[in-house]
């Protein structure tokens, strides 16, 4: 077995190690609340490190529904975030390091960090809610752009951006958006670096996926930090999902990925943003909405989702358009 393949076993004999060590601490909290945690973990990382949508789109949600308070579940995203995307981070590195836009990610970090300190310490909200389903509305909006450049077969033939005057101000602007967001609802700034690569700068969607991957590992080690500092963090939670969460980011995500290529990733991502603005609108409390319309708007972009995957696959599917880029390194 070569190096680039023993060390995830290493990193995960470490982690399955302190795990044992520190279970006498949180074994109450794990076996009374949190016993899922393990288990959502796995499909939460999964996502995060597969596609540019963090794990807080995953357990958000769900944690908010099963009456975990918005602000932990924000903090939580944050700090499972930072470890698991951390994790996938290193594993898309030993996969394929020329996928990392190396040139982009120092300026990034310091827009979304400055972001991150801005929304955490100085203008926190009280409600997460409200900003994630405007942040959801938003993101459903941008996947229209990710549908139709399937459609017509879109090119993004660069790896590189040309760091001039104008391109750094587009994405430190950006970044510090991203970072504001991910202050305030525990992801975002992956998401909206995504498009702005795509959209904006024409880059290869792989290479895309995986440096907005990098960069919400990043800034969630800096928005828990800040956190650690500031609040009392839910360190059960965190250390229930580290199971699910180590295995996911270190093994699976980079694997079905892999196999999966750019495009069937690009699909899985539109279909999880779908959801999650689904899911988000039927349950939100922040903006009064009548049952009838609630059903209407549904139903409606059930069918235009339906409808417009139904044109991707008998148009495009058996075509697979390789300018969207491929994870693995070419032999």
């Amino acid at each position: 077995m070569t190096n680039k393949k023993r060390f995830p076993y290493i990193i995960l004999a470490i982690a399955a190690g302190l795990w044992i060590i520190l279970f006498p601490y949180f074994y109450k909290d794990f076996f009374n609340e949190f016993f899922y945690m393990p288990f959502l973990g796995i499909i939460a990382a999964t996502v995060a490190n597969t596609t540019p949508a963090a794990a807080g789109i995953v357990y958000f949600p769900i944690l908010t529904r099963l009456h975990v308070l918005p602000a932990t579940a924000v903090q939580f995203n944050m700090m499972i975030q930072a470890y698991g995307m951390g994790l996938g981070t290193f594993k898309w590195f030993l996969v394929n390091k020329k996928l990392f836009i190396c040139e982009v990610i120092p300026i990034c970090l310091v827009g979304g960090i400055i972001g991150v300190v801005v929304s955490i310490i100085f203008f926190p909200i009280g409600n997460p809610e409200l900003l994630t389903l405007v942040f959801n509305f938003i993101a459903f909006m941008l996947t229209q752009i990710i549908f139709f450049s399937i459609l017509w077969k879109h090119k993004y033939p660069r790896l590189h951006i040309d760091l001039n005057t104008i391109n750094i101000l587009i994405l430190i602007s950006f970044s510090f958006l991203g970072g504001l967001i991910s202050g305030w609802i525990g992801f975002g700034i992956d998401t909206i670096f995504y498009f702005v690569l795509t959209v904006i700068f024409k880059i290869n969607p792989a290479a895309a996926i995986v440096t907005s991957i990098s960069l919400m590992a990043a800034v969630s080690v800096a928005g828990t930090l800040i956190n650690a500092f500031f609040y009392e963090v839910p360190l059960s939670l965190w250390y229930s999902a580290i199971p699910g969460v180590t295995i996911a980011g270190l093994f699976l995500a980079a694997y079905l990925a892999v196999k999966l290529g750019a495009k069937n990733v690009l699909i899985l991502f539109t279909f999880l943003l779908s959801i999650d603005f689904f899911v988000t609108l039927w349950t939100q409390h922040s903006i009064p909405i009548n049952q009838t319309l609630r059903l209407l708007i549904t139903y409606v972009l059930i069918v235009y989702l339906i409808f417009i995957h139904i044109k991707i696959f008998k148009k495009s599917y058996k075509d697979i358009d390789t300018s969207l880029g491929e994870f693995r390194p070419r032999e």
